[in-house]
């Protein structure tokens, strides 16, 4: 039998190789449930959403964003951000020139961007009708890089077309009221969307100009309510009417504190001029808040509307922050894919990513005062959000018509 010559110290070595292995693999197992603990609080994926608008009316759509971040926070391994850019100081838009909305939609939405904003939901519909101009503006200040700029319009005019095929199943001739600004009316952009939704085509007619007395005498005397009334043809005999309100003094009266009993004046006479231009013994199927300040009326409008249109039927209302929320939810989940928690977090944990979560708002004009105050009446069980007053950009004079 052949014998292995040995070297002093070589069995002891063998010896202590063993030994280390050992204890390697001992402390690893040891560490496993450290390791697993610290890859489950490895840094959240965080959500940084901002909604841009001329004024107050785009926090509703903050707040129904603000809605489904419990659900992503439960089911995701994030923090969620939202921030809300009102620019007060130059509203209303809906008065402005469509180059002038294009500047300002532009300086809100890059600044929500500067500020560290991952996407942008544009929620004001005045702004909106020149969303090309403004995704252009972004697309030149972050060349290459993903800036997500999302409006409202497109979203606004699937769910209209959505509602109305249900009131086309019960008759020939479906109804559209919608209220908007004045430069939404003027650029038909919600009657031509829809046009084009169904294939076909639209009969416009010339936009009606009521005047009337600025409640808001800061800017000006007189301000002009509009109507327009366009009609879409569709196959079988069927038709949808739609008549649009560019309601006066609304926007200012929310904004600059007007109080109840002149909201309420406001809203019965501007819907006067609207109702009485629908067909003998019809009302709305649909009426659409393509401002998003009017949703801030729902309940006077739902009653001016049953008073002025005693009809039987039902009329149902589209409210976009609920469509903006849920594009919102939409975009967040791809945005998280692959960041599902592993393991459930504790109610405590989620009610403090909850309450980070809670919109806050920057406003370019003086009206922190009257903002918190339509807050605490609007969400009288929420606590009162940051309000900051900072400046946005403003308007060069556009040069004089030759």
């Amino acid at each position: 039998m052949r014998e292995t010559a040995t070297v002093p110290g070589q069995e002891r070595a063998k010896g202590s190789g063993s030994f280390l292995r050992a204890l390697l693999v001992g402390t690893l197992l040891a560490l496993t449930p450290v390791l697993s603990l610290l890859a489950q609080t490895a840094p959240a994926a965080p959500v940084h959403v901002a909604t841009f608008d001329s004024g107050f009316g785009g926090y509703l759509t903050a707040k129904s964003i603000e809605g489904t971040a419990t659900t992503l926070l439960r089911d995701y391994d994030t923090t969620i951000t939202i921030h809300h850019y009102g620019d007060t100081k130059n509203l209303p838009y809906g008065e402005k020139s469509p180059g002038q909305i294009a500047t300002l939609g532009s300086a809100g939405v890059l600044r929500a961007f500067e500020q560290g904003a991952d996407m942008v939901f544009i929620a004001c519909n005045t702004a909106s009708t020149q969303y090309a101009r403004i995704r252009q503006a972004v697309d030149a200040a972050y060349p290459g890089q993903d800036k997500p700029v999302v409006s409202i319009i497109e979203a606004s005019a699937q769910e209209a077309k959505r509602r109305l095929d249900l009131a086309l199943q019960q008759r020939p001739t479906a109804i559209l009221a919608i209220l908007a600004t004045p430069a939404t009316v003027k650029s038909m952009v919600y009657p031509r969307q829809l046009a084009a939704l169904y294939g076909t085509t639209l009969a416009e007619e010339g936009a009606r100009s009521f005047p009337q007395a600025r409640w808001y005498t800061a800017n000006g005397p007189s301000i002009t309510s509009l109507t327009q009334k366009s009609v879409i043809t569709l196959s079988g005999g069927r038709h949808i009417e739609v008549f649009q309100l560019a309601p006066a003094n609304w926007v200012e009266l929310i904004e600059h504190g007007g109080d109840a009993q002149a909201k309420q004046v406001a809203v019965r006479r501007d819907l006067a001029l609207l109702l009485p231009q629908l067909p003998k013994d019809a009302a709305p199927d649909v009426v659409g808040y393509f401002c998003t300040h009017y949703p801030i009326f729902d309940a006077t409008i739902r009653s001016e509307m049953t008073a002025q249109c005693p009809v039987a039927r039902s009329t149902s209302y589209i409210s976009q922050g609920a469509l903006m929320a849920d594009l919102f939810k939409t975009m967040a989940e791809a945005r998280l894919k692959g960041r599902q928690r592993k393991a459930p977090v504790d109610a405590q944990a989620l009610q403090a990513l909850v309450d980070t979560a809670r919109a806050s708002i920057t406003i370019s004009g003086q009206n922190g005062a009257v903002t918190r105050e339509l807050v605490r009446t609007m969400f009288p069980k929420d606590p009162a959000p940051l309000v900051v007053e900072e400046d946005m950009g403003s308007l060069a004079p556009e040069p004089a018509p030759r």
